[in-house]
């Protein structure tokens, strides 16, 4: 597998990397990494292989994901961090492996809410519990902030490649009204 291939996407930003943490293919996901696929490439949403591996339930994928350094409190475009989906699908272990790993309980998406406020029943007690016993400010929320006005909160511009890669400026016909 060529290095163009882990690098490209398809047309809603989704790289081989993304659909194999998706799907759960932890073999391919490997391979992929090893290969020089970006472990933090977002797709059009901003998500990142770890929200869609933690929204899924892939518990082997998203160890595999955080072994190799994926970043753990990366926002997508709702403000939502994988603990976000993690608590929202019920999916307890993920969850308490990603705050294990330093994924952090207060931090609130675009609508106000925490990891937390996603959870339900005896889950949203344990992870609290879990959070403050490694010492996070369970009581304070980490207001959203929305920086993709800065440039700072899009995708990176080499993450992923897109199939029109090979277009120059001058062959989009871009016309400039003032």
């Amino acid at each position: 597998m060529s290095n163009q291939l882990c690098l490209s996407s398809d047309d809603h930003g989704f790289s081989p990397l993304h659909w194999s943490a998706f799907a759960g293919r932890g073999g391919l996901v490997d391979m992929l990494i090893a290969k020089g696929a970006r472990i933090n490439a977002t797709n059009m949403g901003d998500d990142t292989c770890l929200h869609l591996a933690s929204a899924q339930g892939h518990k082997d994928v998203v160890h595999q994901l955080l072994r190799h350094k994926a970043d753990i409190n990366a926002v997508n475009e709702h403000g939502n961090t994988a603990l976000h989906y993690a608590c929202f699908w019920g999916y307890q272990s993920i969850a308490e492996e990603l705050i294990t790993s330093g994924a952090l309980v207060n931090i609130s998406n675009k609508y106000g809410e925490t990891p937390l406020d996603k959870c339900r029943g005896q889950m949203q007690q344990r992870l609290h519990e879990l959070a403050a016993e490694l010492g996070q400010d369970v009581t304070k929320k980490i207001p959203y902030k929305d920086q993709s006005w800065l440039g700072t909160k899009s995708r990176s511009r080499d993450a992923t490649l897109s199939r029109y890669s090979g277009l120059t400026l001058q062959e989009l016909h871009l016309q400039h009204k003032i």
